[in-house]
């Protein structure tokens, strides 16, 4: 009997300190857990300066400047630099560790300035394809890609930026291989677009025409369609009227298309602008002109679901007006009528 219960205090000394033992190893995790978590924040997302990794063929870089200048393998270059290779060549320039920017084939891309102790990076597409591979757990706002007519926000994995000069205007077809990103314009917001969904977007050299062509994928679009204003209460029951940006939530899918376009008035400043919405059979399914900033200057309806109603509801029209044109003849003709009649009595 004294046996066994020394047994079972020697069991329940060692259960003890192997408790022990497993608490303070679990502590231990956490804080070494908490240590990583710490020097992951206290890592800069991107080095000081862009390193070029990787030269082959023609590659050149331009220094702000200076002239073109053959790139070099393993070589810091300062933001503002900008980056072109000729048919046949590839350069990669690494903005961290795991952050890189390749072109191929007749592209060319550069670097913005950014201020110092600025973490955020953006590149600006000149011609060519630029394939982005980044980090998935990028900081909002830490990369972006700018064209004159957009800008991709946010990518996270693998991206291809394809832009063309057309002479009138600009063409960029923005593909998202891995991960996400986003595209924000002029009057549309493309918040986020998944693996295989690609957008073609066109403007106008002078700004004021943005198409938006779905080739891949389904996501959501946020076109703007103006101010309204609505009635609230406050909490001392007075009312008060408060304006509402409205906000056309259209998915673009292959064939469909969204067409903005803006003018200048001839009276005023503030630009007045039109957007329309288009099915992939071509069918125009949404309408609305707004001037930005003014609520009271705001229309906009759902047009005809098909081409058929549309012409229908045209013949109607057509019709219409024919028979108000008749009307008014008769109307013309029996006035002359009773005109004659009073001055022969």
């Amino acid at each position: 009997m004294k046996r066994t219960f020394i047994a079972i205090v020697a069991m329940s000394a060692a259960f003890a300190l192997f408790a022990e033992g497993a608490a303070a190893g679990a502590e231990a995790e956490i804080e070494a857990l908490k240590a990583a978590q710490t020097n992951a924040v206290k890592m800069k997302l991107f080095t000081a300066l862009p390193l070029c990794r990787r030269v082959e063929g023609s590659a050149q870089v331009k220094k702000p400047g200076g002239d073109w200048q053959a790139a070099e393998e393993g070589k810091f270059y300062p933001l503002g630099t900008s980056y072109r290779v000729q048919r046949g060549g590839m350069l990669a320039i690494a903005f961290g560790v795991t952050s890189t920017v390749t072109i191929k084939d007749d592209a060319e891309f550069g670097t913005r300035l950014a201020a110092a102790g600025s973490s955020g990076r953006t590149v600006v597409l000149a011609r060519g394809t630029v394939e982005l591979k980044l980090p998935n757990n990028l900081p909002e706002g830490a990369f972006t890609a700018a064209a004159p007519g957009f800008v991709v926000k946010n990518p996270a994995g693998e991206a291809l930026l394809t832009y063309k000069d057309l002479g009138d205007g600009d063409e960029a077809v923005v593909r998202c291989v891995t991960g996400s990103l986003g595209v924000e314009g002029r009057h549309f917001d493309i918040p986020v677009m998944r693996a295989a969904n690609e957008v073609r977007i066109r403007t106008s050299r002078d700004q004021l025409s943005t198409i938006l062509y779905g080739t891949s994928g389904d996501y959501a679009v946020k076109v703007d369609q103006g101010l309204s204003t609505h009635d609230e209460f406050t909490d001392e029951g007075e009312r008060k009227t408060v304006e509402v940006k409205d906000v056309l939530d259209w998915h673009l899918t292959p064939l469909t298309k969204l067409v903005i376009n803006r003018r200048v008035p001839a009276i005023g400043e503030r630009m007045s602008v039109h957007t329309m919405a288009f099915d992939a059979a071509g069918d125009l399914k949404s309408e609305r002109s707004f001037c930005e900033g003014r609520a009271e200057i705001n229309s906009g309806e759902l047009v005809p679901v098909s081409k058929a109603s549309a012409e229908e509801l045209a013949k109607k029209a057509a019709e219409m007006t024919k028979e108000a044109a008749e009307d008014a003849e008769e109307t013309e003709e029996v006035s002359d009528e009773e005109s004659t009649s009073n001055e022969e009595g």
